[in-house]
């Protein structure tokens, strides 16, 4: 697929990215590959899941506090098929003929080079000219990146608007700036980290052809998939947060979150809540961080749809720390509980004709499943403390349920990459779910974490 894209030259070079040579990269998979192995064949060798048995069966105590794991196990026998039929079930939008005027919106803050890049994918669209608008915003940068996009504008007059805030407004007065600017019937939002195909917005807009889809999201894939281990394995739960969740949601058109990396909306659905979305407070305080689950929110509360066309493609960069991504996936989480409390107070209601009950049933299934993983997590662990072999069972659970979510990363993408996706699962585990809580201990901290 990176033939899409613009050629990665000058301007569009992906500079430091490490690329590693494809011997490497296959002894490596191979190493992991013999690890898990190793893992699972000496959980059986050594009796750890009988002795599991045992002790989550020792006394009537031990029976009870073991009811979740049957329970958790009878709503991940529902999950999994559920989300496999939807996700076959999922079609994209083919191509629409007739294109409507599109208005992209990129908001930036000290984003460096990456902006121009940004902006250059979106000129270098195929997408008809006279219909393509690019308004980039600089949000108050205090390095370079007004330079980078004042260069990038200077090769494509009467393309790029840009606009500068004196200061640091937020991501949503960015935004704002430019949807009051942008004359486009759709607005399409882009991060300023990202790279376009040249094809994305051609295929991203197409939906709309269908009155009643409100925002559409794209494909987002890794740009900087080789520079480490994360990076890799981040690559593979973008397409599974994609091609799994969204795509599955999709089918019954209410994707949650149109991902900010690429996402359109209807010009005239967004001019109804923009003032009520740029002012939202939740619990007192003004909301910065999730703009983009909170526009989707808005957009369905409206009665429209949100879908997924997985035909559109974008490239962002993503975190190459563990610090940068627990402070990502953080935001992310009180986005998540914000927008989740503010969609149960309207799922009830008849806020749109089709498709209410699938949603509900979906929202509860996702919601309901994240305390499970927490409290059968901690009683292994306490298990493990009294019985330490169990600890094998342990990480070769791990390994069978990433392994299981991994054959569809395999049906989407046909390559072992999945590994890393495995791999993911430990960093789950042991490191990234524990920004659930933390998230919730500090959810009155509004601040944007990774700035």
């Amino acid at each position: 697929m990176l033939d899409r894209f613009p050629p990665q030259e000058g301007v569009l070079a992906p500079g430091d990215v490490f690329q590693a040579s494809a011997s490497a990269e296959r002894i490596t998979k191979i190493i992991i590959f013999l690890a898990f192995s190793l893992i699972v064949s000496s959980a059986l060798i050594s009796g750890s899941f009988e002795r599991a048995h045992y002790w989550y069966n020792l006394n009537f105590v031990t029976r009870f506090l073991s009811l979740p794991l049957l329970a958790y196990s009878v709503l991940i026998m529902i999950h999994l098929p559920y989300r496999a039929i939807l996700c076959f079930l999922y079609k994209p939008y083919p191509l629409s003929a007739e294109l409507p005027s599109v208005s992209v919106v990129i908001p930036a803050f000290n984003e460096g080079a990456m902006v121009e890049k940004a902006i250059e994918s979106s000129a270098l669209s195929d997408y008809p000219q006279e219909k393509l608008e690019i308004l980039c915003v600089d949000d108050g940068s205090i390095d370079d990146t007004w330079e980078f996009i004042e260069r990038a504008a200077a090769r494509h007059p009467g393309l790029v608007q840009t606009f500068r805030h004196g200061r640091n407004r937020g991501k949503r007065h960015a935004l704002a700036t430019g949807f009051n600017h942008a004359r486009g019937e759709i607005l399409v939002t882009m991060d300023s980290d990202s790279v376009i195909a040249r094809d994305g917005l051609r295929h991203l807009v197409s939906p709309f052809a269908d009155p009643r889809v409100g925002a559409t999201t794209a494909k987002v894939r890794v740009f900087n998939k080789h520079q480490n281990f994360l990076t890799r394995m981040l690559a593979v739960r973008y397409i599974m947060a994609f091609e799994f969740f969204r795509a599955s949601t999709s089918v019954f058109r209410t994707v949650m979150c149109c991902s900010g990396v690429l996402s359109a909306y209807r010009h005239s659905v967004v001019a109804r809540f923009q003032e009520r979305w740029l002012g939202q407070e939740f619990l007192g305080q003004v909301c910065t961080y999730g703009d983009d689950r909170a526009l989707t929110n808005f957009v369905l509360r409206e009665g429209y749809d949100t879908v997924y066309q997985r035909t559109a493609e974008v490239q962002t960069l993503a975190p190459a720390t563990l610090t940068k991504l627990a402070r990502m996936l953080t935001r992310w989480h009180k986005s998540f509980i914000r927008e989740s409390f503010i969609f149960s107070t309207f799922m009830l209601t008849r806020y749109r004709d089709r498709h209410r009950a699938p949603a509900v049933f979906d929202f509860l299934l996702t919601v309901v499943l994240i305390p499970f993983q927490f409290y059968i997590t901690l009683y292994s662990l306490y298990h493990i403390f009294v019985d330490p072999i169990l600890i094998l069972r342990f990480l070769a659970l791990i390994v069978i349920m990433g392994a299981i979510y991994m054959m569809f990363y395999i049906r989407f993408e046909k390559n072992t990459d999945f590994l890393y996706g495995v791999l993911y699962s430990f960093l789950h585990v042991f490191f990234l779910m524990w920004t659930v809580p933390y998230a919730v201990i500090t959810f009155r901290n509004n601040s944007w974490l990774t700035r």
